[in-house]
Parts: C-alpha cells; structure tokens; sequence
C-alpha cells in the first residue's frame, strides 16, 4: 500500500509518515494556549500548537537573499542570473552579496556582481593600470552599475579581501550588515540552481508549516540529480547525528536519508545554511556568530541547538526549491591548494578553530578536551561547573535560549552528550526516530531573544549584540512583534515603498572608490604599526594580527598562556561596532 502522506528512508529502513497535526487554527486566528500541557522544567503554560503564520502570502513577500562566496564570482554570477529569471516576482527579490575576493587583482578574481552584469550585457572596459586610471575605471564600474538590471535597486554588496576571510560561518554572520526591511530570508550557497516560480513556491511551503518560527532546510541535490529526485518526489533528509571525538554533535557531510512523496513540510532536527528559508526575524534573532571563525561542521549542530531553544521549528520541504552546481572546484581554482580535494581555501588559522572549536562546546555545555588552562581563561570562580556557566552567560544572543531546554533538545534529537572528560554517557542516534517527530511546545510569553542565563547575573564579559543598520523593523533592536500580530501584517505597509529608496543607499555606501579604501587601508596599517609593532620593545607580536586583516577582519588579543578560547573581544567591538 502506498503511504499516504509519504515516507522516510533514515539511511537503513523506509518508514512511513503519519497523518500531519491538525492545526486549530487558521492564518489569523489567535493562538491557542493549553495550560494543561505543561514543560517539566517550566511552570508556565505552553502553547500547544506554533505559533500561527502571519503574511502577505506569495505573490506580496519580499524576500532577501544571502549569498556569501569566496573567490567564486563567476559561478556566483550565474546563480544570480537564475534566482532573477526563475523568480515569478523577482521585483520582490533583494540579494545580499557577500564578496571575499582579491581585491588588488579583480581581474583575475572577479565579483559576482560583476559577472551577473557580464552575464546581462553590461561590462567594463579595460583600463591601463597605475592609480591614475583609478578615477576613470571607477566612472565606467559606476555606469556598469547602474545600467545593469536590478543591480542599483535590488543587489547589496559587502566586499572584502580574501586573505581576511575566515570561513563561512564567519561571512554569513555579515548578511546582518545587508538585511533590510524584507519579510522573508533565504540563506544559500554561491553555486546554485532554482526551480521555476520558486519565490511562490518557497513562501508556499513556509506557510505549510503552520509555524510563524518555522524554517525550510535541507541539504540541496546536485543539479545532475534533478530530473531523478523530481521525478521520485524526492528531498534530501539528514537523520544521523554522531558525536564527535570532543563530545560535538556532528552530521553528516551529505544527507544520509530522504524524504519521499511528502505532501507537506516535515518536522526535522537537522538545518543546513545551503539552503535555509524563514521570516527574517530568524536572522535577528538567531543571527551567525562571528566568532566561529574556521569552522564548518562543528558550528551546524550548535546554530540548530541555538534555533529550537529560542522557539524555531526545521522542517524539511515537500519539494525541491534549490539544486547545487555540479562541479566540486570553481572556475578560479586552477591552483593547487590545501583543502581536501586540492582546491584554494580561506586561510587556515589553528588559533582561531580551536577558540571557535571550544566556543561550540561552551554552547553546549561539554568540557570534555578543554585543557586546564583554557578553562582557567573563563572566570566564574574555581569550579569547573562555575567557569563554564560564566562562559556560557558570556555567550548571549549567541548561547542558547529559554523557550526550551537542552534536556528537551537532547530528547528531541535522540543523543546524549559526555557527562565527563572521558566520553562517558555520550552517544547519537544511528538516524533512528528520523520520521515522525513531535512538535514540542514551549511558553509563548517567553521572547525568542530571551538568553538561557538572563538575569543570573553570571555573564561578566557578555558578546554584544549585532547591529543590523539597514532594518528599521522592531525585531533590528531586540524589540518583537505581539503574537498573534495586533495589526496583523500592518506592521510591514510602508516599509516595501522605501525599498529603492533603502537599496539606492546601499549601493552608495558601498561602492567607495577602491583609492580611497586602499589609502585608508595603508593609513590604518601605520596607526597599528605604530601602536602594536613599534612600541614593542621586545619584539613580540600580537597573535593573529597580520596587517591585512585590517581590511575585513580584525586582530585578536595576545593570547593567555597560549589559550584564550573566549578572548576575541577585539573581534567582538570591532565587528559589530563597525561598519564593513
């Protein structure tokens, strides 16, 4: 017999999908509070279905979309063209690039505007080199700009060198410099393909889910697989999780399971940011820590732990909204270099990991692997429970949150993390209970922003929230919208008529001569050589504070005693204090 509402293959076994929740309500209807159904680590009454959806529906959503890319112009330039031609409402579609190139060298390192306009017809001509052609190559980069289609109004760019960067996590967390006043986000990789009418299919599905924090997620197919998987009705579904070799909850590189015939979204506890939609409050108030500098597998499981504590659902689509590229190497990588299959990375930076890397498992609650002397660096008294609950306080926006707890996380999930140094009582989950998950119910008094140790007064050295300038929107400031909306979706009206105006000063901002930059870049190196190189008697360098940094990233203070995991507090006032 053919399952009705579709089936799941965990990896080893097909199981079949149980009828969908009913939802007591509609898309306006207020919420539905059970004050019977009660959290054993929570008093207050919990909600008993999510919290209902609110918007314009389809065929009115703005939607923004975040691409970073590193030194991947022209596939990114392509992925461009086809988001727009595949959009039904691609006046609806803003893009945030974020840009790590090499700027001294564009033509060798082109970016993804510039190839999406290449790709239009609109291309820069070539100029002698030398700063004195500078003011012309500007002037005709300029009218480029804005006769290219959509890029004045619709595209954001944030650029910087690529010696700066530091992996993805760390590039995805600038989007919050480019978020404006959208309803919707969609996180995706450099090199992807689209279904047609996806914008419509997107906020279809989202709406689906019958959960105003619900987020789409999953791990796109190649785009050589399409016609197999659309034929089948297939979705990439991740189950397994396992435990790393320091007590980190890991996925999987490629999704291990699948999703067949789904008639709506299914309720999932993996997240990938190849392919993430959601409202945009998702990216306020879960933003991308800046501070896991380095990392890429080990940050996924913590950014899934950090969305379902503060309220946030993952469900898998019924459907294929994106497809990856095919090819394994862009087209600039003709150059050996040190990743796992030869191609050219960020650079590697061993410091940096393993302050990242101990970040993920102060998240988490884990010390197994932290030496002494870096839990010596985390104050909050001498016990080993008091410094990791002070740096877990530290963490704030960026730690976990209060609508549930990580007992409940570890029982949605089916793993158990070390209770020891030595890996005791760790395990995952084999993919096992992938299927039919239960939605677990939280306080919908409690805000999404709220942190897991507010009000403990045990933070003593609390991250500072980021900034996001181009959002005026309530949720930008820490503020939240009542639930179910007061006004309904009145909230947004206005905000899409200053649209061009907001993307006009975008691009303004943006597009700052690269002579001046790079004079006020070589100022900045003097200022710092001055301050930290010069007056250094003994001759000893600041870790990690290569002058080019200065260009996209930021210097870390001396470490203490070789390690510091928590002390990239430069990083912390520079880049979210900074415009970028």
């Amino acid at each position: 017999m053919e399952p009705k509402y579709g089936q799941v293959f965990d990896g080893t076994s097909f199981e079949s999908v149980l009828s969908p929740p009913k939802l007591p309500h509609k898309k306006h209807d207020p919420i539905v509070l059970d004050n019977t159904n009660t959290n054993t680590n929570n008093n207050k009454s919990n909600n008993q279905y999510p919290i209902p959806p609110h918007s314009n529906g389809p065929a009115k959503s703005t939607i923004f979309v975040s691409i970073p890319h590193f030194r991947d112009g022209k596939r990114c330039g392509q992925t461009l063209q086809r988001l727009f031609a595949t959009a039904a409402h691609p006046d609806r579609v803003h893009v945030g690039l974020i840009e790590q190139t090499d700027t001294e060298h564009p033509q060798d390192d082109p970016t993804c505007l510039d190839e999406y306009c290449k790709l239009m017809g609109f291309e820069t001509k070539d100029h002698p080199p030398g700063v004195a052609h500078k003011g012309e190559k500007q002037a005709d980069r300029d009218a480029v700009r804005k006769a290219c289609p959509r890029a004045e109004k619709q595209i954001r760019t944030l650029r910087f060198h690529h010696l700066a960067s530091k992996g993805p996590v760390y590039a995805r967390s600038f989007a919050r410099k480019l978020l404006g006043n959208e309803e919707f986000c969609m996180e995706i990789d450099a090199a992807m393909d689209f279904v047609e009418g996806w914008d419509v299919k997107v906020v279809g599905q989202w709406q689906m889910t019958g959960n105003e924090y619900g987020v789409l997620s999953a791990l796109p197919f190649s785009l050589k697989d399409r016609e197999r998987v659309e034929s089948g009705q297939e979705v990439a579904r991740q189950c397994a999780i396992r435990i790393g070799s320091e007590g980190v909850p890991l996925y999987d590189l490629h999704a291990d399971g699948k999703a067949i015939g789904l008639t709506q979204p299914l309720l999932a506890y993996t997240h990938s940011s190849s392919f993430a939609f959601a409202k945009c409050h998702y990216e306020t108030n879960v933003p991308h820590d800046p501070f896991a500098a380095q990392l890429l597998e080990t940050e996924k499981f913590p950014r899934f732990a950090r969305l379902w504590t503060r309220g946030y659902d993952v469900y898998t689509p019924s459907i294929n909204i994106v497809y990856k590229a095919n090819t394994n190497l862009h087209p600039l990588h003709h150059v050996k270099g040190h990743g796992e299959r030869e191609e050219r990375k960020w650079p590697p930076n061993d410091n940096e990991r393993r302050d990242a890397h101990i970040r993920m498992k102060v998240l988490l609650g884990v010390h197994r692997g932290i030496t002494n002397n870096e839990l010596a660096s985390f104050g909050g008294g001498n016990s080993i429970g008091g410094k990791m609950s002070t740096a877990r306080a530290n963490l704030g926006i960026y730690g976990l949150g209060k609508r549930r707890s990580m007992e409940q996380l570890l029982e949605f999930t089916g793993i158990a993390l070390p209770t020891g140094n030595d890996g005791t009582g760790q395990h995952g989950n084999d993919g096992k209970g992938c299927t039919n998950l239960k939605w677990v119910p939280y306080d919908a008094s409690i805000s999404p922003r709220a942190n897991l140790f507010d009000g403990t007064g045990k933070a003593d050295d609390l991250d500072l929230d980021p900034e996001f300038p181009l959002r005026s929107l309530p949720d930008a400031t820490g503020g939240q919208y009542d639930h179910p909306f007061a006004m309904g979706n009145a909230a947004w009206d206005g905000v899409r008529k200053d649209t061009s105006a907001q993307n006009n000063l975008d691009e303004a901002s943006s597009d700052v001569p690269y002579s001046m930059v790079f004079l006020l870049w070589l100022i900045g190196l003097y200022v710092w050589y001055a301050m930290f190189v010069g007056s250094n008697s003994s001759g000893k360098v600041v870790s990690g504070s290569e002058g080019v940094r200065s260009r996209g990233g930021v210097s870390k203070v001396k470490r203490k005693n070789m390690a510091m995991p928590l002390s990239e507090r430069s990083l912390k006032h520079d880049l979210l204090n900074k415009g970028h």
